[in-house]
């Protein structure tokens, strides 16, 4: 289903991890389980009142691909350039619909434009039952062919 296997690894531990509920909770995830994960992980602080969206982690492999460090910054914040309205309403999808997305993209608000990042958007839940967070996984490359649109946000099938 996915271009990198860390993201095929990634959504099966997240499906471990929510059991018969609609998403697991931040607490229910033990780093030790996905050691070979952390570098390509992005963590999401959902806020309300009003909606925002602050990240809160972002791995290693994202931070040397991209040539930026995003963590504390909102989306919104100039980050994502004329994109930015499109990625706060597929975050805030996420948070409203409480399902687990895939995200295809060409990068054409970074300056590496030539890249396609693939992502895995997953909600992590709080006590309450509603989205705190998102944990993504995120994969760059080459596309072959390029993507036909620049940006593909699909629903997964959870079980």
């Amino acid at each position: 289903m996915f271009w990198d296997d860390r993201l095929e690894d990634l959504f099966a531990y997240w499906n471990l991890k929510r059991g018969n509920r609609p998403a697991p909770s931040r607490r229910d995830l033990d780093p030790r389980d996905i050691a070979r994960l952390p570098p390509c992980l992005h963590l999401i602080d959902v806020e309300r009142e009003p909606l925002r969206f602050r990240h809160r982690l972002v791995g290693s492999e994202l931070i040397d691909i991209l040539g930026r460090n995003v963590t504390g910054k909102y989306v919104g914040d100039g980050l994502y350039g004329r994109a930015a309205d499109e990625i706060f309403d597929t975050m805030k999808t996420l948070t409203t619909q409480l399902r687990p997305f895939r995200r295809r993209a060409r990068l054409e608000w970074h300056r590496a434009d030539w890249l396609t990042m693939e992502a895995l958007e997953l909600p992590l839940v709080d006590e309450n039952g509603q989205v705190n967070m998102i944990l993504c996984g995120r994969s760059f490359s080459l596309a072959d062919p390029p993507l036909s649109t620049r940006l593909n946000f699909d629903p997964l099938p959870i079980g």
